[in-house]
């Protein structure tokens, strides 16, 4: 049995499965270690009979205590309940696998340049927001007419991604808190045997809510762009006190609680204060996400993206607040041209899953007004048009997924000869769109395009 790839954690947006931040990235020994302990595990369950740890009966507040296992052309995807990951398998670990007792799901054929269904999907289940941040990149606020999708027609979604061997989906906004049906949906996805997450800002945490998010969710992140006064330089308005009182609710709720930072270069210099105040808070990991130019972003783009030279230092940086911090860092998958430019090993990275942009690739977005796209930042026509219909179709056959796969694939110079492409795979889309107005060329911003 090969260990192709180990994607390890929960997703509860912007395609952070894998990509973590750490000495395992930078050290062949470390990421070795890293990679060879998911394969004895494995070895143990396939081998021994070795219950996965975290096993038990299966219920609402609980991972399936079997493994799923999804078909693909390499050989399957096993989806590991706790320590949560996604192992990538060859043929004779797949079979392993299936005669161990792994739940088999999905099984429909590989679209070229992408995986057979997504492994996340997430869904914007309102548009709803009682503020309006200064980079929203969806315009969002109080003085908009909201996009609510009908419960009926999220619901169908969930049933369809299940169909398709979807193994989690994350929940989204506007702020999703705020729709009172929020954790039926929920219930409905752990009941089809999908993981649901959720991203917050922590309007509407109550103890109450977050007891029952508790039975339901996989992981809950709260989105706390600095501490209070940085917080209000960042968004324009200071909820820092909203944000970590829903971390501390949540917390003490017993549900595992992360924090998304969009990074700034407002907040970039308090990223050391923040850091030691969320571990102190027993928050279980922190993700650091790249501003996107879309919405109200984009007007706020020159304000707030990261200099360069604060976007080349995010893996240093990264490395000694993790070890000071005792933290597990993340990052989306539009960071990940910063992280190459650094030179980890190459072929260490993709064995750790650590991905750039998998828009159409493995993650899909289903929009508040229904339809599906590759990536929630992609607003514009020109990258992403309106795509409806079955679910298992579209991901065959829609020729926006298709143009982003293509993309990735036979990204043009200086990409095409960089040694990261398979992991970087060009970069952002919505970053290029906005700085050269063309969706489909190298992201401008990466320090690798930027020295060609």
């Amino acid at each position: 049995m090969t260990l192709l790839r180990v994607r390890r954690g929960r997703s509860p947006n912007c395609s952070a499965v894998g990509s973590v931040v750490g000495i395992a990235i930078v050290s062949a020994m470390v990421g070795a270690a890293v990679v060879n302990a998911w394969a004895e595990r494995f070895l143990r369950w396939t081998g021994e009979g070795t219950p996965p740890e975290g096993s038990g009966s299966p219920g609402p507040g609980s991972d399936p205590s079997t493994p799923r296992l999804r078909p693909e052309a390499f050989g399957a995807i096993v989806a590991w309940p706790e320590p949560a990951a996604l192992l990538y398998v060859d043929h004779e670990g797949a079979a392993d696998a299936l005669a161990a007792g792994a739940r088999p799901i999905g099984g429909q054929p590989s679209p070229d340049g992408a995986l057979s269904a997504p492994t996340e999907v997430h869904l914007a289940v309102s548009e709803r927001c009682p503020v309006a941040c200064t980079g929203c990149y969806l315009d969002a606020g109080p003085e908009r007419e909201p996009t609510d999708p009908s419960y009926a027609s999220l619901r169908a979604a969930l049933h369809e991604a299940a169909a398709m061997g979807v193994f989690e989906v994350a929940f989204g906004g506007g702020e999703a808190v705020l729709r009172d049906d929020l954790l039926d949906l929920a219930a409905e996805a752990r009941a089809l045997g999908l993981t649901p997450n959720l991203t917050t800002s922590g309007f509407g945490v109550t103890p109450e809510r977050a007891a029952r998010m508790a039975i339901l969710f996989g992981q809950v992140n709260v989105s706390l762009d600095g501490l209070p006064g940085t917080y209000e330089k960042v968004r324009g308005w200071d909820g820092a006190a909203i944000g970590l009182k829903a971390l501390d609710l949540l917390r003490d709720a017993g549900l595992r609680t992360g924090v998304n930072t969009v990074l700034s270069r407002q907040n970039w210099d308090h990223l050391p204060a923040l850091s030691a105040e969320l571990a102190a808070r027993g928050v279980s990991e922190w993700q650091w996400v790249r501003f996107k130019p879309t919405g109200r972003g984009a007007d706020a783009y020159a304000e707030l993206a990261l200099t360069p030279g604060q976007a080349e230092q995010i893996l240093p940086v990264a490395l000694e607040l993790e070890a000071s911090t005792g933290l597990t860092l993340r990052t989306d998958c539009a960071l990940v041209p910063f992280l190459a430019a650094h030179e980890p090993p190459p072929d260490l990275l993709e064995r750790l899953g650590v991905t750039g942009c998998v828009g159409g690739e493995s993650l899909w977005t289903r929009k508040a007004d229904g339809a599906w796209r590759p990536c929630s930042f992609a607003e514009d026509p020109e990258m992403s048009s309106r795509d409806e219909g079955a679910m298992a179709d579209l991901w065959q056959d829609s020729p926006t997924l298709q143009d982003w796969r293509d993309y990735a694939e036979h990204a043009p110079e200086p990409c095409a000869s960089c040694t990261y492409r398979s992991v970087c795979r060009g970069g952002c889309r919505v970053v290029a769109r906005h700085v050269t107005g063309a969706p489909f060329s190298p992201d401008p911003e990466c320090p690798r395009v930027r020295a060609s």
